[in-house]
């Protein structure tokens, strides 16, 4: 077991994307099984999108639905939204964009639900990184998300936004596929800095 905000929680966590991709995607009793347990076994980090899957049918949906069914896992789950993404997939920085895109996740999960970490899909690379960062600041200050998450960085980004807000996680892709995050830096610069990886 590890810690991550002060709770026990297990080193694997859980990416919702597949529950709502796709047309093999699971049906929705077969879902919550798979997330009833993952959370039994300790896999209490969840991953889920804005974009996993359509408007109407996406993993916050999904989980509007579990936790209604299954409110004692409300409070257990600690939450990483990827949002901010335009139709088309991609980014879009603007401040009102991104407030837009976390109120539309809120309503999509429902009362039950929180952000426990909120990440844009994408650093804009047409709107400063400090602009984007203390938007999401903001969000946080208004109790809309309760953490700040990262995706999708390098080592040097992820130095530059330490020094503006706390980071509570940075997600990277590491599999037997993709090692980059063993040689270039991330892992080592979050280290140092005490933030979490998920992946």
């Amino acid at each position: 077991m590890v810690k991550l905000w002060n709770q026990d929680i297990s080193s694997m966590g859980y990416g919702m994307a597949s529950l709502t991709v796709g047309a093999n995607a699971p049906s929705e009793e077969q879902a919550f099984s798979c997330l009833r347990t993952a959370a039994d076994l300790g896999c209490l980090v969840w991953n889920a999108g804005e974009f996993y899957g359509s408007p109407t049918h996406n993993s916050l949906t999904l989980l509007n639905h579990f936790f209604a069914k299954y409110p004692e896992y409300a409070d257990k789950v600690i939450l990483n939204v990827k949002g901010a993404a335009r139709p088309d997939f991609t980014v879009n920085g603007d401040p009102e964009f991104v407030k837009s895109s976390v109120d539309n996740c809120l309503a999509l999960l429902g009362e039950k639900g929180k952000i426990s970490m909120y990440e844009t899909a994408r650093i804009d690379a047409n709107m400063p990184l400090e602009t984007q960062l203390n938007t999401l600041k903001t969000l946080k200050d208004q109790g809309k998300i309760a953490g700040i998450a990262l995706t999708e960085v390098n080592a040097e980004t992820i130095r530059k936004a330490a020094k503006v807000v706390d980071i509570a996680a940075v997600e990277v892709e590491l599999s037997v596929w993709c090692t980059d995050p063993l040689h270039n830096s991330i892992l080592t610069t979050c280290a140092e800095l005490g933030i979490p990886v998920m992946s």
